[in-house]
């Protein structure tokens, strides 16, 4: 599968604890949000979404970053 870029944005900040369960991703912290970005082919770009919603945590958007 081709790999692409991708950024997926969460409200709030997530804190090093949640963040450290996608060490495969760019965390970037601003205030109200944070922005995960990395690249993934598309099954890898799923288990980053599933890791969030396992995580109660709902994304804003999801962005091809290409």
């Amino acid at each position: 599968m081709e790999s692409r870029r991708y950024r997926i944005v969460v409200k709030g900040r997530l804190s090093d604890r949640l963040g450290s369960a996608f060490s495969d991703v760019t965390l970037e912290r601003s205030p109200g949000q944070t922005v995960l970005s990395g690249a993934a082919d598309q099954e890898q770009l799923e288990s980053v979404l599933a890791r969030l919603d396992d995580l109660g945590i709902e994304p804003l958007r999801v962005e091809d970053d290409d």
